[in-house]
């Protein structure tokens, strides 16, 4: 009969330890998104040698030049679909709408239109040591896009973001393709930020660790590497009430991961807020914390 017991209890704290890791997997939940197509307002927009002449001609008198860079139209498309891939709870897939399973609600097709990708020169004259002329050039990329972003189940459209980036160098140390470098990557790291905050990382802060006086210095949250916590990583810290059977969050603080101690557990460093924190802690409140990037 013992040991039926002790069977059983060993079952129940399987059951228990497999829900909390269940409600954990859950509560941050990937889904799945996808590129559905990508339109380039500019795609057709070619210069005839003459044109080009004229361009030319122009920047010599003005300093200043600006032409749609064509050229750069699938680095672009390609800089969109790094900064889908990048965020922290969906998942990129090509493939996704030629897969019936991935057709759930949740899961992400974006359909973008790329309305800009620029660059500018722009010539300066000055007179060096020695009183000759010197002429000094600066490169200014500039890339824009504008993504529709619907629930491939339902249709809803859940977001319709602009995003721009931009790149900036001179002679010195630079030339016009590393200013669209720069450009194309601004764009790429300004959509995987949207995502992280339309859909951030949630946790809970679980003990405090460090403490001096009456302030919190160091936590630790119920977030790890399973769920993709991450070194360096900033998050919110929130107050919880329930108002009428609805949930109120005020926020008091704000955490950075300095190490990522297990599958779900993390330790962190109280940024600000560490007063109001210890008090909440102490207080045996409810403390939820959100990443911000």
């Amino acid at each position: 009969m013992k040991k039926i017991l002790v069977a059983l209890a060993a079952v129940f704290c399987c059951a228990i330890t497999a829900l909390a890791q269940n409600t954990q997997t859950d509560r941050n939940r990937s889904y799945t998104i996808t590129l559905g197509g990508v339109q380039y307002t500019h795609s057709d927009e070619k210069m005839t040698s003459s044109e080009a002449v004229s361009k030319v001609m122009t920047g010599m008198l003005t300093g200043k030049t600006s032409i749609q860079a064509t050229e750069y139209e699938e680095d672009v498309i390609n800089a969109i679909i790094k900064g889908l891939s990048n965020s922290h709870r969906y998942r990129y897939d090509d493939s996704m709408l030629e897969n019936n399973d991935a057709i759930v609600a949740g899961n992400l097709v974006v359909e973008a239109v790329i309305t800009n990708i620029q660059v500018k020169t722009e010539n300066r004259t000055w007179k060096g040591k020695d009183g000759r002329p010197q002429i000094t050039t600066s490169y200014k990329g500039e890339v824009e896009a504008m993504l529709t972003l619907k629930d491939v189940k339902t249709g809803e459209v859940i977001g319709n973001p602009s995003f721009s980036g931009s790149g900036t160098g001179t002679s010195y140390n630079s030339d016009s393709d590393k200013a669209m470098r720069y450009a194309i990557g601004h764009l790429s790291s300004s959509i995987t930020t949207w995502l992280n905050k339309y859909l951030p990382l949630q946790a809970n802060i679980i003990e405090g660790s460090t403490a001096k006086k009456d302030k919190q210095k160091e936590v630790y949250i119920d977030l790890g590497a399973r769920e993709g916590a991450s070194e360096g990583l900033h998050l919110a810290v929130y107050k919880v009430k329930t108002i009428a059977g609805r949930e109120a969050k005020t926020q008091i603080g704000k955490l950075k991961i300095e190490t990522v101690d297990g599958d779900d557990i993390s330790h962190c460093k109280v940024q600000s807020g560490g007063k109001d924190i210890k008090a909440a802690l102490d207080a045996g409140e409810q403390l939820v914390v959100v990443s911000t990037d």
